[in-house]
C-alpha cells in the first residue's frame, strides 16, 4: 500500500516557534472576538501579556508569537476552559478571516482551496504550519504546532472543521481527526466539533478525508476574483519572510525518503522514481555527494524517530508509523543508532522540562 505523495513541499515535523515568529492583528481580532463572546474583557489580558490593544485597529500589524501564547495561557485560565481554542469559532462570524476565506471560496476545487490555506496561513500567524499530503486513498491536512501549548493549534483545527463543512458543501465528509496531545476536556465537546472519529496521543495533529474529495468543485469558484485575491495575498506574504533557498539534492532525497517511511517503501527504485531520475543516475549522484542510500535511510529513520519521541504517541504507535514490526524492534534499532533507548530519551527530556518549569515558578 502506497502512502504519502506530497502536495505541500513543506517538511514534516513540529518545531519550536522561531524567536521571530509573529501573529497578525487579524489573528488577535479573531481571538478577541471569541473571548469577548464568552464575556471576557481582553484588554487587561493583552496588557499583561505585553500587547497594546490598539493593534486590533491596525490592519496588517504584527506582534511576537510568544506574546500571543501568553494571551492564550491567561485566557484559558481565566475562562477555566482548555478547549476555548477548539470551540472559538462557534462564537465568531464566518467572515472574520476574510481574505483567506475568499481565496478558498473562489478556488476551483477543494484541493486548490486547501492549497491556498497552506500557502497563506502565515498571514494570520507563522508559528504554526499547515501541510496537505495524499496517503494512498486518503488526504491529510496536517497541523504543525510551533508553540509550547496546544490551544493555538486547536483553534486552527476548529477553524478548519467548521469552515470546511460550510464552504465545501454536503458531499464533504471527514474520516477521522487526530490530535498529538491528550484530550484537554470533555469528549462530548470534541465529538460536537469534530463530527468524526477522534484519536489522541497521535504522532501528528491532522484531519483525514478521502482523496477523491480534493477534486470536489466549489460552488463559488471565480477565476477572475481568485487571481485578484491571490495577487493581494502574495503581496502581503512577501515581506514576512525571504524566499527560502532551493533545497540541496541530498535534502530533497531525505524529504522523499521520509515520505517513503510512511509509504513502507524505502527502496532505491521508489526513490529514483519519486525524484524523476534513473536508479543509476541516483547512485552516481549519491556517490558524488559522499553518501549512500543505506546511510541516508538510516539517518532519516533516526531523525523521524527522535522527533516522534517529542510527541505523545506511544512507542507502539511510533514503531508502526516507521514500519517496524513492533515496539521491541523499534527500541533495538534506536539503541543501535544512538546508544540509548527511546525511553531514556523521553525521561531525559521530561527531566529537563521539569527543571525549566521549576525555575519559572
Amino acid at each position: 500500500m502506497r502512502h504519502p505523495t506530497p502536495i505541500s513541499r513543506q517538511a514534516e515535523g513540529d518545531t519550536a516557534a522561531a524567536p521571530t515568529a509573529t501573529v497578525s492583528s487579524e489573528y488577535l481580532r479573531l481571538f478577541a472576538a471569541g473571548a469577548e463572546a464568552r464575556g471576557l474583557d481582553v484588554e487587561p489580558i493583552f496588557t499583561a501579556s505585553g500587547i497594546d490593544t490598539a493593534i486590533l485597529g491596525r490592519r496588517g500589524a504584527r506582534v511576537g508569537a510568544r506574546k500571543s501564547v501568553e494571551v492564550w495561557k491567561r485566557t484559558t485560565k481565566r475562562l477555566d476552559d482548555p478547549l476555548f481554542g477548539l470551540t472559538l469559532f462557534e462564537h465568531v462570524p464566518m467572515g472574520v478571516m476574510n481574505l483567506i476565506d475568499y481565496l478558498v471560496i473562489s478556488s476551483a476545487n477543494v484541493g486548490d482551496g486547501l492549497g491556498q490555506v497552506t500557502r497563506y496561513a502565515p498571514l494570520m500567524g507563522d508559528a504554526e504550519r499547515l501541510t496537505l499530503t495524499v496517503h494512498g486513498n486518503e488526504a491529510r491536512f496536517r497541523f504543525h504546532n510551533g508553540n509550547d501549548v496546544p490551544y493555538p493549534i486547536d483553534m486552527i483545527v476548529g477553524v478548519f472543521l467548521r469552515r470546511s463543512r460550510f464552504f465545501f458543501g454536503p458531499e464533504w465528509t471527514i474520516k477521522r481527526v487526530c490530535f498529538a496531545h491528550p484530550p484537554l476536556g470533555p469528549r462530548a465537546t470534541y465529538d460536537r466539533i469534530c463530527q468524526a472519529p477522534i484519536f489522541f496521543h497521535m504522532p501528528f495533529t491532522e484531519v483525514v478525508f478521502a482523496r477523491e474529495l480534493l477534486a470536489l468543485p466549489l460552488a463559488g469558484a471565480d477565476p477572475h476574483l481568485h487571481t485578484v485575491l491571490s495577487a493581494e495575498a502574495a503581496a502581503l506574504l512577501a515581506p514576512l519572510a525571504p524566499q527560502p533557498r532551493p533545497p540541496s539534492f541530498i535534502e530533497t532525497v531525505k524529504r522523499v525518503l521520509e515520505q517513503g517511511i510512511y509509504e513502507r517503501d524505502l527502496t532505491l527504485t521508489r526513490l529514483a522514481d519519486a525524484l524523476g531520475i534513473s536508479a543509476r543516475t541516483l547512485q552516481r549522484r549519491l556517490r558524488a555527494a559522499g553518501v549512500t542510500h543505506r546511510g541516508l535511510v538510516r539517518d532519516v529513520r533516526q531523525a523521524v524517530a527522535t522527533r516522534s519521541l517529542s510527541s505523545h504517541a506511544s512507542l507502539g504507535q511510533i514503531a508502526l508509523s516507521l514500519g517496524y514490526s513492533g515496539p521491541g524492534a523499534f527500541q533495538r534499532a534506536f539503541k543501535r543508532w544512538s546508544g540509548v533507548t527511546p525511553g531514556q530519551v523521553r525521561r531525559t527530556r521530561a527531566a529537563g522540562q521539569g527543571a525549566i518549569a521549576g525555575r519559572d515558578r
